[in-house]
């Protein structure tokens, strides 16, 4: 539920959308209102996706191929899994909305769609299941990653990273003591409309690591597969 100073709560959200053009429409209003947002743009890799880390909801997009998107809704649903799912579809298409809700889906939005209405369906449906299941500030040592401020703190002095600097420590920080691939954070940084040359995340760590010296907190690298950020007491974490 919101918090005493009325904002609502930060939401990590899968986004599943196989539309370049549509899909920066979900990410963008959702990203600004604060969300952390990864996106897959196949029902199938979503799973995968969803095994490896804590969601709050999901958007899926059903403009392009609806039908696929019902079976992986409905295997779902099926698999007992019952995050918040908003159904996006076109305006005319009855049929599919009332397909989707019948396989399992909480609420749909129509489009073309104002903005502001996504993000407010979106937060509507965290409400609706009871609110964030997770804590919006997260302490590693003496760090502390306030997603409700948007603010990182060493201590009582805050620390200046850059909007994908944020959006990679956040990631990790809801994931703590979980690997991490190099594939997942591109996705929760970007959209289908950005690429970012191979060595980016590793140049983004680089820089984070050298911001979060004293701190306490750690961001290991695990050889092959990707990043963990660490407590201080773990020693066994490979910089």
């Amino acid at each position: 539920m919101p918090a005493g100073d009325g904002r609502s709560p930060i939401m990590k959200i899968l986004v599943v959308c196989g539309d370049e053009s549509a899909a920066g429409a979900i990410l963008g209003p959702l990203r600004e209102a604060g969300h952390t947002v990864e996106i897959v743009d196949r029902p199938d890799e979503a799973d995968a996706v969803l095994r490896g880390g804590h969601f709050d909801g999901i958007v899926l997009d059903l403009r392009r191929a609806p039908d696929a998107g019902l079976q992986w809704l409905r295997g779902l649903r099926q698999r007992r899994v019952r995050l918040a799912t908003l159904i996006v579809t076109h305006a005319k298409d009855a049929a599919t909305r009332i397909a989707a809700i019948g396989a399992g889906a909480d609420d749909h939005l129509e489009a073309p769609f104002d903005p502001r209405e996504l993000v407010a369906r979106c937060q509507a449906l965290l409400r609706r299941n009871g609110g964030a299941s997770r804590n919006d500030v997260v302490s590693c040592g003496e760090l502390v990653i306030d997603s409700r401020k948007r603010e990182v703190r060493h201590g009582c002095v805050p620390i200046d990273l850059t909007p994908r600097e944020w959006s990679i420590l956040e990631y990790l920080a809801l994931n703590a003591g979980t690997a991490v691939t190099k594939e997942r954070l591109l996705r929760a940084i970007t959209g289908f409309e950005e690429r970012l040359a191979p060595n980016a995340i590793e140049v983004y760590v680089s820089r984070l690591r050298t911001k979060l010296a004293g701190t306490g907190a750690r961001i290991s690298t695990l050889r092959g597969v990707g990043y963990r950020l660490e407590q201080p007491q773990d020693e066994h974490a490979a910089w």
